[in-house]
């Protein structure tokens, strides 16, 4: 299976020391057209690999056609050595100025990969990869509400004392706000209100609605090439795993994209339908639509 990253040098050379590592992954293409990537870069990868018992045959290139017969695209927008903290509107607004022909490129040689975004924040550029490359709903994924609810789950652990292996833990949000789905964390099969006390359920929740505010991407490369990497390899092998990530869904006849539970596979992100959702959590839902699509409209 192939695999292609694209984006700036140094995030790409880091996501790809865990891709490299999966069996799976037969070839491996890195593409930075601004930088051209070391040999000596390129010989610490094959060393990873050969230390993980991987095969993969690793090309470099600054052409974008080399991407061409991918399964997946793994997009790094942002250089993290850059990078003093999160990337805000207008960077984001520059980001599609300068970036929607270049990476256009790119994507067309690709047509049908599925397209990972490889940042935090990552709803509004997974939007924008979609809406400029008409894009298949599902087809492009971000990794932001991936990281967010990971450190709920981490959260649940610490205040129930159990492993994290036995932590079911689901959130919705954009990239402002995160409000979570405590009907559907559990630990161990046993609802975390079972577990917990009312007030230890709320300040969980209160963790999350206040992270966003909290995180500065530089702080967590390593685990969003971590958590890249699992997106990868989940379409690879076509898992089908339920995944909390940034993805374009239809709602009340617009297109926005969020961060919600999806079955994430070889089709990519599909939305689940059967989702029930309590009065208070629909209200949060709705109301996380229309401010997705005033942002949308005022980049």
């Amino acid at each position: 299976m192939k695999v292609s990253i694209i984006g700036q040098k140094n995030t790409v050379l880091l996501i790809a020391q865990h891709i490299c590592r999966l069996k799976e992954v037969k070839e491996l293409v890195l593409v930075d057209d601004v930088h051209r990537i070391s040999s000596l870069a390129l010989a610490e990868l094959k060393r990873v690999a050969c230390i993980g018992r991987s095969d993969v045959h690793l090309i470099t290139s600054r052409n974008p056609s080399v991407v061409t017969g991918s399964e997946v695209l793994v997009y790094c927008p942002f250089d993290f050595s850059q990078l003093s903290e999160s990337p805000q509107a207008g960077y984001l607004r520059s980001f599609e100025f300068e970036n929607k022909d270049q990476f256009g490129s790119v994507f067309q040689h690709a047509p049908e990969a599925k397209i990972v975004v490889a940042a935090y924040p990552s709803a509004n550029i997974v939007q924008s990869v979609h809406q400029n490359n008409n894009m298949n709903l599902g087809q492009v994924i971000g990794v932001s509400g991936h990281l967010v609810n990971t450190d709920l789950k981490i959260g649940i652990s610490e205040a129930v004392e159990v492993s994290v292996e036995d932590v079911v833990s689901m959130i919705i949000g954009n990239d402002d706000e995160y409000y979570m789905l405590s009907q559907y964390c559990c630990a161990g099969g046993i609802p975390i209100d079972q577990l917990l006390s009312q007030s230890q359920v709320v300040k969980l929740d209160s963790a999350v609605r206040n992270q966003p505010k909290k995180l500065i991407f530089p702080d967590f490369v390593h685990t969003i090439s971590i958590l890249t990497a699992q997106v990868v390899n989940t379409i690879l092998l076509d898992k089908k795993r339920i995944i909390v990530a940034a993805t374009v869904v239809e709602a009340d006849d617009m297109e926005v994209c969020l961060n919600l539970p999806v079955k994430v596979g070889r089709n990519g992100a599909e939305k689940l339908t059967s989702l029930p959702l309590t009065n208070k959590q629909f209200e949060q839902f709705v109301e996380l639509i229309k401010k997705t699509a005033t942002q949308r409209s005022n980049l």
